[in-house]
């Protein structure tokens, strides 16, 4: 039955575009060296294979749980002193990059890709520090500016440390995941101007202060604060983890096995696994709000329907349903993580009957809550590959002119108006190979946690169908939407 699930897909798919493109403005059409059902079926059969192969080789004894290896940072009143001096360096650079993020987007000139702003928060910040949490470990828990802001308004005499309100238990990470969902919006149907990132940023920080101060800054740090939240569980994939020593006199640093924290932890709550999938469900969506076959699947049905009202008159049309399409795209980015939540429960739905098993459905959801994020940081890498590179020719302008103003404070030469296209070949085999690697993680973490919760080898490789036949369909979304025309981007 699973072998014939990806034959089937790929028959399904005969007809879908064989034109690759990457989700950036400075691209070109890349014809598929073989067609798009021939990678669905390779990649489906290459999961189908490591599943066979993780099921046979890796056993109960394997370790589940990271072994961890501390190495000391620091040691002594010394050491203990270079890394207090490290850390202040840092905390003072971080928040130095909001404040300029802030004040660049008030001075500077209002084209975002003029203005350092727009490349601070969305391809450093966002971008770049997502994806070296994963190979350097959750640093941003020590350098976060608007932990760094509540620390420096403690020791004015202001009182963060206590709750003048309990952290409601139900309101759990649902305050983190609004903001999650605010900043894609921001992101995407939002205009790009600087000032308004400014303004999210000012009123971020106060929403910070008010949470820290009602419920205590540990508790809204825990599970108020977005971007804490987001970069701890990215860091779930880091090979390096950091703590304090026992003696509170130094930082120990730990070497242990990558991708395994994601089998020794769990969400604690319901909305954390809600968060997890829309770590996902936004990242595609935004890959697909941008594509000629999303946007033309309003515009083409409700001008046929409309037809009888407008005639042939397409201007009056498109300007009485705009109002219409401004409602049609948030609609999908709210509906995009109910949509594969839906799909998730359901395969842990199926998991449960097919293993007939007393474990709930929640508990089920929750066990394997992790095993989506490598899926969802090998989304946003490969949606985002493109763009990143695109953004980093832009650097060495921005930081020698920040506002716009033409300067050049650094001499360095400035991008010219036209850049060559990237060459498509190599970009689309390396989004294909991060997606197929990303459901090859995920099957390995899930097969890991399964082997935890069920008591033979039997039931755990058993209970990994359902999960292994929506890990394919995740695959083969991904790379369909890869493949979809962009709508091009206005001058």
């Amino acid at each position: 039955m699973i072998g014939v699930l990806p034959l089937a897909l790929a028959l399904i798919t005969l007809l879908l575009p064989t034109v690759a493109c990457a989700h950036v403005a400075l691209l070109s059409a890349y014809i598929l060296p073989v067609p798009l059902p021939v990678y669905f079926f390779a990649c489906a059969a290459t999961l189908i294979i490591t599943f066979i192969v993780i099921g046979y080789r890796v056993g109960r004894h394997q370790p589940t749980v990271p072994a961890s290896r501390p190495f000391p940072v620091a040691s002594g009143p010394r050491g203990h002193f270079i890394v207090q001096c490290v850390l202040l360096i840092l905390r003072i650079g971080a928040l130095a990059c909001l404040a300029l993020a802030v004040i660049a987007g008030y001075v500077g000139i209002k084209h975002p890709l003029g203005n350092i702003s727009y490349l601070l928060f969305w391809t450093i910040f966002w971008l770049g520090l997502t994806y070296l949490t994963a190979l350097i470990g959750n640093t941003f828990e020590a350098v976060n500016p608007w932990r760094t802001l509540v620390d420096g308004a403690q020791a004015c005499g202001l009182d963060f440390s206590k709750a003048r309100i309990a952290y409601p238990e139900r309101l759990a990470y649902y305050p983190a995941l609004l903001f999650y969902v605010a900043v894609v919006w921001i992101e995407l149907f939002v205009a790009p101007l600087p000032s308004i990132l400014a303004t999210a940023l000012i009123i971020y920080t106060i929403v910070t202060f008010a949470g820290s101060w009602l419920f205590g800054a540990r508790s809204w740090f825990e599970y108020g604060e977005f971007f804490g939240v987001f970069f701890r569980l990215v860091g779930l994939l880091a090979p390096v983890a950091y703590a304090r020593a026992e003696n509170r006199r130094g930082w120990q640093l730990y070497l242990r096995r990558p991708i395994l924290p994601l089998v020794e932890t769990r969400p604690t709550h319901l909305s954390l696994v809600l968060f997890v999938v829309f770590m996902l469900s936004s990242t595609t969506y935004d890959a697909l709000e941008q594509t000629e076959i999303w946007q033309n699947l309003f515009w083409v049905n409700a001008l046929a329907l409309t037809k009888p009202l407008w005639g042939t008159d397409l201007r009056k049309a498109q300007s009485m349903l705009m109002g219409w399409y401004l409602v049609y795209r948030p609609i999908g980015l709210i509906l995009s993580p109910f949509v594969y939540f839906g799909l998730y429960w359901l395969a842990m739905w199926i998991m449960k009957l097919w293993m007939r098993t007393r474990i709930g459905v929640q508990t089920l959801v929750q066990e394997f809550a992790y095993s989506i994020i490598p899926i969802a940081f090998v989304y946003s890498v490969t949606h985002n590959l493109t763009d990143l590179l695109g953004r980093w020719r832009a650097m060495p302008a921005l930081l020698t002119d920040p506002f716009g103003f033409g300067w050049n404070i650094f001499h360095f030469s400035t991008i010219p108006e036209f850049e060559e296209p990237f060459e498509m070949g190599p970009i689309w085999h390396t989004q294909v190979v991060l997606i197929l690697v990303g459901h090859i993680v995920g099957v390995y973490v899930a097969h890991l946690i399964a082997l935890r919760i069920f008591p033979e080898r039997r039931q755990a490789i058993l209970s990994q169908v359902p999960l292994l036949t929506l890990m394919v369909a995740y695959t083969i979304i991904g790379l369909t939407i890869l493949t979809f025309p962009l709508v091009a981007a206005p001058d």
